[in-house]
């Protein structure tokens, strides 16, 4: 309770600053935008890492990829706070920008070095503060700097949960009202709507443009073990759990969900023709996939042996899209893998955590049951039960998703008028 508390100072504290910051810098009148868009600088979620999370990966090469169709000369920076993230800045074939500072005079001079035509932020779910409240105010106020000197900016379709930090109201309602602000799903969408006067649009995520990528290796191998298996009369489920579905997880409450896990796809197993592959979509050290992944592999291994498949090494956001289609349903414990399978056209069933997934269900009419709270792994039985409806579901379920992906698709791709 402490540390919590101390933790709220901390925030209430260094949000103040950015804000008197601000609040000095918004006396100086807008510009408007003028130039055609032929520098783009991507302001991510995690400037850590930068692809950690792969969904990140897929917001970023989606966007970036639709923008090449349209202006094949695009320079494209992003902003980064480490040496690793500028390395895998320029592996992707960005600029990395140098521009993340708690001083806002800083950041600014830094993307104005850069000479962008537009600022596209990665709301993604950091855009409710739930992650941390200082973070979420970072980026909105440097896309405000941004937008105020003439700089076309937007943020891309970010979930909204039904507590956002209060410390952001007064954020998003200064905000300069030429950014695009989208938001990606109707419940999202109301509850932004209640929290702040911010216009706002409704779109689906950039991730469902990200084309998949079906060349590589591990694509490959993937499809000839799904071949196999087909072969033996399976059909075949990709699985997904990870650490951060508990808050501040302990090691104990990781293995717990480990064990749930490995327990329901057994029971699974014993009660269907069924293969299952594990598919990792973040790879963050402790807080990654492999985590969980590898354990619920090994696990099953000695008794299901050839019936279960990891999906090993690092891989992209567009070869694991491409994965994710080569199963016949996921039940997912990531938001962007639940959004890759079914921007391939496959049902999923999720592990749910801050309430974000039902306005992703709620887009294909997806059926409330299929959501589940990471709880319900602990020893209940309830995820063994899910998995065996959605098993048996999966015919109408594909029928749902295949009458509502070209909609979806067509939203998702609303994120980019602002920057026209």
């Amino acid at each position: 309770m402490f540390k919590q508390r101390l933790r709220r100072l901390k925030h209430r504290c260094l949000i103040a600053l950015l804000r008197l910051q601000w609040n000095r810098r918004r006396k100086v009148p807008e510009a408007r935008a003028s130039s055609p868009v032929a520098r783009v600088l991507l302001i991510p979620s995690d400037p850590w890492t930068l692809v950690g999370a792969k969904g990140d990966e897929a917001m970023m090469e989606a966007v970036v990829e639709q923008l090449r169709h349209r202006v094949p000369g695009l320079v494209v920076g992003v902003v980064t706070a480490t040496t690793a993230a500028s390395q895998e800045a320029a592996r992707l074939g960005y600029a990395p920008v140098d521009a993340w500072s708690m001083w806002l005079a800083r950041s600014n001079r830094r993307i104005a070095e850069f000479h962008p035509d537009a600022v596209v932020v990665l709301g993604a779910d950091v855009m409710d503060g739930y992650y941390n409240p200082v973070f979420t105010t970072r980026v909105l106020l440097m896309a405000d700097g941004a937008a105020r000197r003439g700089v076309r900016v937007t943020i891309l379709g970010f979930s909204f949960n039904d507590r956002p930090s209060p410390y952001l109201q007064p954020v998003f309602d200064g905000l300069s009202r030429s950014i695009a602000v989208n938001v990606r799903d109707q419940v999202s969408f109301d509850r932004f709507k209640s929290f702040s006067a911010t216009p706002a649009k409704l779109v689906a995520d950039a991730a469902f443009m990200l084309e998949a990528d079906p060349s590589t290796d591990s694509v490959h191998a993937t499809r000839e073990w799904i071949g196999e298996r087909r072969a033996a009369g399976d059909t075949i489920l990709g699985f997904n759990i990870h650490p951060m579905l508990i808050t501040r997880a302990t090691r104990q409450q990781v293995d717990e969900l480990i064990r749930g896990a490995v327990a329901a796809l057994q029971a699974v197993a014993q009660h269907r023709r069924a293969s299952f592959v594990l598919i990792p979509h973040d790879y963050r050290g402790g807080m990654g996939d492999s985590a969980c992944l590898v354990a619920v592999h090994d696990a099953l291994a000695p008794r299901l042996r050839e019936r279960v498949m990891l999906v090993t090494g690092r891989h992209s956001a567009a070869a694991l899209k491409a994965i994710a289609g080569l199963v016949d349903g996921v039940v997912a414990g990531r938001m962007h893998l639940a959004i890759a399978s079914l921007g391939m056209g496959r049902p999923v069933a999720a592990l749910t955590y801050q309430d974000k997934f039902r306005g992703l269900f709620d887009l294909f009419d997806l059926p409330p049951r299929f959501l589940l709270a990471p709880d319900a792994l602990m020893g209940t039985g309830r995820l063994e039960t899910m998995m065996l409806d959605f098993f048996d579901s999966l015919p109408s379920l594909d029928r749902l998703v295949a009458q509502r992906v070209g909609t979806v698709k067509e939203a998702a791709c609303r994120n980019l008028l602002g920057l026209a």
